[in-house]
């Protein structure tokens, strides 16, 4: 089994879209995730999403999918009806914004709130209500909504409480494994059970157990070869997005780098050229 292996452009949240793209393309990657960080693309915004747009027909990457906004009033398990209302609706935008740019799957927090903080089981409710709103909208335009996989210690990241969220949002309920994430649990096998054919995504990135850090593949302890292993077990054929942290050397550089890294881990994965 061969996977692609693409950037998401959001892991520099300070640099312009046009920037990370351009250091995207000289990295060798053939797909990309859009990032929507606030000072680094607006799907909101018509003149930042017609520049992406003019940019792509001369970038030899695919453009894949786009991480929804997410986090404070944008929160899909905010208690409050209208708040969650606006937040169904700006999430939404960005995946018409999505599919003009002519991206498929559209990546989402259900929540960002601190179980230690929050009644787990009615906002599990509040998120469930919000994505299955969001699923039913986004299909009748073509986009594939996808759950991120959470933090240890949001709502959602553990994973009987990931499993009662799926179940509430129904048979239409698709997932994002986020690697990082679920290592800093230990539940990485478990999760990907779960998901099992509903597996659409993969946000991969390293870490050494003890922070979120968004290395390269093979910078951390994660252990890949165990990655292949679960990702042939559930027969995953999607995209492997490289979700990094920001460096401080060049982007170009330094992705190119992790991309090799990351074919090298993969069970020797050949990236596949555009349009394939």
């Amino acid at each position: 089994m061969t996977w692609r292996i693409g950037l998401a452009t959001g892991c520099c949240t300070d640099h312009p879209i046009l920037d990370v793209l351009d250091a995207a393309e000289e990295a060798g990657f053939p797909g990309v995730e859009f990032g929507t960080p606030p000072r680094h693309f607006s799907p909101w915004d018509p003149e930042e999403v017609e520049a992406v747009m003019r940019r792509l027909p001369s970038l030899p990457c695919a453009p894949v999918s786009m991480h929804a906004p997410f986090g404070g009033l944008l929160d899909l398990a905010n208690a409050d009806a209208h708040e969650r209302d606006v937040a169904i609706g700006r999430i939404l935008t960005a995946a018409k914004a999505l599919r003009h740019l002519g991206g498929m799957l559209l990546v989402v927090h259900p929540t960002d709130l601190s179980r230690a903080h929050h009644d787990v089981e009615s906002r599990l409710a509040c998120a469930a209500d919000a994505l299955r709103r969001l699923i039913d909208a986004t299909s009748t335009f073509g986009v594939t909504v996808a759950i991120e996989t959470p933090l240890p210690h949001l709502i959602g990241g553990h994973p009987d409480e990931f499993a009662s969220l799926l179940q509430r949002v129904g048979p239409a309920a698709r997932v994002c494994l986020d690697t990082g994430h679920t290592h800093l649990g230990g539940f990485t096998r478990r999760f990907v059970e779960l998901a099992g054919e509903r597996l659409v995504h993969i946000h991969a990135h390293d870490n050494h157990g003890h922070f979120d850090d968004h290395l390269p593949p093979g910078d951390g302890g994660i252990d890949w070869p165990a990655i292949v292993t679960m990702m042939d077990d559930v027969k995953y054929v999607g995209w492997i997005i490289l979700e990094l942290k920001c460096p401080d050397t060049p982007m170009a550089e330094y992705f190119r780098r992790a991309r090799r890294q990351a074919e090298h881990l993969l069970n020797g994965v050949v990236t596949v050229p555009h349009g394939s």
